[in-house]
């Protein structure tokens, strides 16, 4: 096997404070990707405004990080980069189907390994709710718990939406998925405030939004293409969980996208198997299925083609703790996380093996 090193930082303070000190950190791959020529002063211009109105802060935070590194903003690659294309897999469970009466929300993500972060942050900008996260391109988030109590995940939802080329230009003007979970988690304490919030942004990808509360409130959100669909569950309403994996997945809604990847659906018909009928599920039941390797489970080393499971990860938001696995293999073992935690920055060396999928497992196939 082979080995890679996940590294885990606070970042405290103003978010120009926090900017800068991300530049300064030693063990951080750089954020600084010179922006094509295709990315014109308009287009800086409209990425930044659309920051500030959704993101507030951030914009002071990628100026701190730019002044530090002595780059231009338009340099830094969250600014401008959209070929980001994790693929994963996301389960909400209400409360009354867990045996200890607490909500679940759990995850896998899938991507490659030389372009992921393999960082985790808890973030703490003044005025804002902190929160414990995953890094994308080291200013956004792709999941993550706040001091709430409000668990935010993601999925990919139908084909490749980006601006780079060989894929599906956006068909609106708007943020990316890793922009969307860090204003959520820094702006809401709900479920009910997240969903609006959504409701209110301009998302240009397509995404699986999954969201949970400490009163055991969760949401399926899903974009596709400006339009926008959602599923509910609470302690009352009569089903008791959600899902999703790489499709559209709410039946009204697949008018939009009537297709998908193969494997997505049979990991979709994995999940919702295991939860037929069940009663009372401990936590180690959820993380056996999203360990397990497809296709009786939810996991792959497939890294060399963007579909190796990068974190499984499970966040309890009744005490807003955040537990993850790192890159699938048991001798990893898992870290906990909690916001009121105060644990020193570190970095860990965690093993990966690498297996080549077969080109069955990209198939694409009516819905």
């Amino acid at each position: 096997m082979e080995t890679k090193n996940i590294s885990y930082f606070t970042l405290e303070g103003s978010y120009e404070e926090i900017g800068r000190k991300m530049a300064l950190m030693p063990n951080l791959t750089s954020g600084v990707l010179k922006a094509p020529n295709t990315f014109t002063d308009n287009e800086l211009n409209e990425a930044i405004n659309l920051y500030r109105k959704y993101c507030p802060g951030l914009v002071r935070e990628l100026e701190g990080y730019a002044a530090a590194s002595n780059v231009s903003v338009s340099d830094i690659a969250f600014t401008w980069m959209t070929y980001l294309i994790p693929r994963c897999s996301g389960l909400i469970v209400e409360g009354s189907l867990m045996n200890d009466g607490d909500t679940r929300l759990a995850r896998n993500y899938e991507f490659d390994l030389e372009h992921e972060d393999l960082v985790l942050f808890k973030t703490k900008p003044e005025g804002k709710y902190a929160h414990i996260g995953g890094s994308v391109v080291l200013f956004g988030r792709s999941e993550g718990i706040n001091e709430c109590g409000l668990a935010v995940s993601m999925s990919s939802c139908g084909l490749p939406v980006s601006n780079m080329s060989g894929m599906r230009p956006p068909k609106i003007k708007g943020l990316q998925f890793w922009a969307v979970i860090r204003s959520i988690l820094e702006n809401c304490k709900d479920v009910d405030e997240a969903l609006a919030l959504v409701k209110e942004m301009p998302i240009a990808y397509n995404i699986n939004l999954f969201l949970a509360d400490e009163n055991g409130n969760g949401c399926l959100v899903e974009t596709m293409d400006g339009e926008l669909s959602f599923e509910r569950i609470s302690p009352t309403s009569k089903k008791k969980y959600v899902c999703g994996t790489n499709h559209i997945v709410i039946p009204s809604f697949q008018k939009w996208e009537p297709y998908a990847m193969k494997n997505s659906v049979i990991r979709l018909q994995t999940i919702e198997n295991f939860m037929e009928d069940k009663k009372s599920l401990a936590e180690n039941d959820i993380t056996s299925l999203f360990q397990k390797t497809y296709p009786e489970g939810l996991s792959s080393r497939y890294y060399d083609d963007f579909f190796g499971t990068i974190k499984t990860v499970v966040m309890v938001p009744k005490n807003r703790t955040f537990k993850i696995h790192w890159l699938l293999e048991e001798e990893n073992g898992w870290e906990i996380y909690q916001i009121a935690d105060q644990k020193e920055d570190h970095v860990l060396e965690k093993y990966y093996m690498k297996e080549k999928a077969d080109p069955s497992f990209f198939e694409v196939v009516r819905l």
